[in-house]
């Protein structure tokens, strides 16, 4: 391996740059392009940009050079993009003039006597096509107002450059022109790898000027190395990867943006072909989230990968890869405020419930039954035991510690999850709602009412949006317009005192039965007016009457109230929790 400080103009020396099949897309944006603006435009002449690794690759007698990009291809492309925007802002005179020292940069020709210049740098599929449409001399200009944030980066960093440059005067354009081509500013630190090289420990070497490999890059560039190594075909390790991996996770920019695209995990936010490797590794065995962290993965996958001696056990490895990522594209939804649900859709009703829950723990056992049971009951029914299990732990405030170690007991025996969910008894259930947080008695009520909807005719809709607000109908702060407590006796009899009938109603305020969903908030000052006042509004303030539009409020609160029962109580709460209570044990019910 030799490293050596060079300005850019070295590419001009090379023939062509050919970026590995496996390596990333390009992922640099607009942080990056301004940085490196910046220090071009007023770092001083030398100043460091990061390294660029290359492997020379054999070449025939008389033929130009090859080379693999290593690491620095986010560099190598952007500051092409850039010279070429560059080139497109000076006028006609200066193109002429900058032509025999771009072009050896930018194209290299096959021999000597032929007159077609081909773009230098070869870019991986997903990239290739926007790149050539920008450094493709016969092409014409950029539609600048067509590129959004929805188009592929490289369009958007063009873009980013022309916008930035344009109105610069033509002095200053020149002047990072001739820094980024002067022999003298050696700006990059080029290294040529030899053919007895570890790349792959090359290609864990990240530098502070680039954008880090990402984890998913990390057990791809492992995997690959080792199909290579196994293969001794480089170009049936090509064909296997293009039949692969780049069809699954990089054929189009949709399918890029579709596993880049991140989720909400717990408290973490990952993207989506990370939280498959993550449950891949877990169905497989090598990781055990019981003793490893997600910063293990890469490094267990590599472990995984590097037992995988033969053609045979490599290919296996990475179909089975790619099966469970169809599978995790095909049914792992995601929801947004305009997603409607419906009671009879119960895959996504426990995947709505885990998002709210924030419980992504048990994603691997998911995509195994997914992937294993032979029909759609089969999955129904091992998906509803899950659901059922997760619910009433989640209402009985059960500890989700343990959520790692039964995730691996679900896997090896689905069917242990029917003895565990009947370890939450009723009384569980019954003492979880009169302690309810609001976020998990929201959840709830929500589900109560499309489980109302899907047995009776009364509503038309069976669908609806997560959209509602929750409102506590005897007001949490009830003191000012609620003060009159009627009386009342203990269990043995005895009448309660004037703070144990305090105590009693601060109580039986946050069980389930005091609260309800609304199509949109209470006013802030109307929340804490007497049960009349808040039920009917005030003025312009609309009350719970105006936005009750779902079962839960309407037939169990705005009814009685419209037919005379002008009175909320604890005792209507305490009616209306047994009500609540009984609903949900015929959902979640263990024993069936």
């Amino acid at each position: 391996m030799r490293a050596e400080a060079k300005s850019f103009k070295f590419l001009s020396l090379e023939g062509k740059i050919k970026i590995p099949f496996f390596q990333r897309t390009y992922v640099w944006d607009e942080e990056n392009w301004e940085r490196l603006l910046e220090e071009l435009s007023h770092g001083p002449e030398g100043n460091f940009l990061g390294s660029i690794i290359l492997k020379q690759l054999t070449t025939s007698s008389g033929k130009p050079k090859r080379l693999e990009v290593i690491d620095g291809q986010q560099r190598l492309t952007t500051l092409s993009i850039l010279l070429k925007v560059l080139y497109d802002l000076f006028e006609d005179k200066i193109k002429e003039n900058i032509k025999t020292d771009l072009w050896p940069i930018l194209f290299y020709k096959e021999d000597y006597t032929s007159s077609e210049y081909k773009i230098k740098i070869e870019c991986s599929r997903v990239d290739a096509d926007a790149y050539e449409e920008i450094i493709n001399p016969n092409n014409l200009p950029l539609d600048l107002a067509s590129i959004n944030d929805k188009r592929h980066k490289i369009l958007r960093c063009y873009k980013y450059f022309y916008e930035n440059l344009k109105d610069e005067n033509e002095e200053k354009r020149r002047g990072i022109f001739n820094k980024i081509l002067s022999t003298e500013n050696k700006m990059l630190v080029v290294i040529d790898i030899d053919q007895n090289d570890d790349e792959q420990a090359i290609f864990d070497t990240l530098n502070t000027a680039g954008v880090r490999l990402s984890t998913a890059e990390i057990i791809k560039n492992a995997l690959f190395q080792k199909v290579i190594q196994v293969y001794e075909n480089k170009e049936q390790a090509i064909k296997l990867y293009n039949e692969t991996w780049e069809k699954t996770f990089l054929s189009d920019e949709d399918r890029v943006n579709y596993w880049e695209t991140e989720r909400l995990t717990g408290r973490l936010k990952r993207d989506n072909i990370e939280i498959l490797l993550h449950c891949f590794g877990v169905i497989k065995g090598f990781f055990d989230p019981d003793k490893h962290t997600l910063s293990d993965l890469s490094k267990l996958y590599k472990e995984e990968i590097q037992r995988k001696n033969s053609k045979e056990e490599s290919e296996i490895f990475i179909k089975e890869i790619i099966e469970y990522a169809n599978i995790y594209q095909e049914k792992f939804p995601a929801f947004d405020n305009s997603t409607l649900f419906s009671f009879e859709d119960s895959i996504n009703r426990l995947f709505h419930i885990l998002e709210v829950l924030q419980i992504s723990t048990f994603h691997p056992f998911i995509l195994y039954v997914f992937k294993n049971c032979q029909d759609e009951n089969c999955v129904k029914e091992k998906l509803g035991m899950l659901e059922k299990f997760i619910v009433r732990r989640a209402i009985a405030q059960h500890s989700i510690k343990n959520y790692n170690k039964y995730c691996k007991e679900f896997i090896k025996s689905p069917d242990s999850i029917f003895e565990k969910s009947k370890e939450t008894t009723s009384e569980d259930i019954s003492n979880g709602l009169k302690t309810i947080s609001n976020k998990n008695a929201a959840l709830l009520l929500f589900w109560i009412e499309l489980y109302r909807r899907s047995k009776g005719n009364k509503y038309d809709t069976k669908e609806l949006k997560y959209t509602y607000s929750l409102e506590h109908i005897m007001p949490q702060k009830w003191e000012e317009y609620w003060g009159n407590i009627p009386r009342k006796s203990n269990p043995d009899g005895s009448k309660m005192s004037e703070e144990e009938a305090k105590k009693d109603r601060n109580e039986k305020i946050y069980w389930i039965g005091n609260m309800t969903l609304l199509r949109s908030a209470l006013n802030s000052a109307l929340r804490n007016y007497p049960f009349e006042k808040k039920m009917n509004g005030e003025g312009r303030k609309k009350g719970i009457k105006a936005y009750a539009d779902l079962s839960i409020t309407k037939d169990d609160i705005v009814e009685p109230y419209d037919r005379g029962d002008k009175n909320w109580d604890e005792k209507k709460i305490k009616e209306r929790t047994n009500k609540l209570e009984n609903e949900i044990k015929e959902i979640w019910d263990s024993q069936s």
